[in-house]
């Protein structure tokens, strides 16, 4: 698997909206509009992403991937942007059915 695949699986098991969330809690509200919206995404590093999802998520990925929690945050830093972007193709979060 790749930081990309695990960024996707993440997403479903924890649904986008509630990734979204905890990334502009972490004060990232300027990127994650980025990545939604139909414009340029804004780039993160990997110290935001652990502040974001917090070191067990991180060092899980990690372990999947077989890199070290720093690396693994760095390749997520690289992923989340993209995969933000791509499930968010009209310039919005996806409506969750009620």
């Amino acid at each position: 698997m790749s930081a990309i695949d695990e960024v996707k699986q993440l997403i479903r098991d924890r649904d986008l909206s509630g990734i979204t969330q905890k990334f502009r809690e972490s004060g990232l509200d300027e990127q994650v509009s980025s990545w939604i919206s139909k414009g340029e995404n804004l780039p993160v590093v990997g110290d935001q992403i652990e502040k974001a999802l917090g070191n067990d998520v991180v060092s899980g990925i990690a372990a999947k991937l077989g890199i070290t929690t720093s690396q693994a945050a760095d390749e997520i830093a690289q992923a989340v942007p993209e995969v933000v972007d791509e499930l968010t193709p009209d310039g919005e979060l996806p409506r969750t059915a009620s």
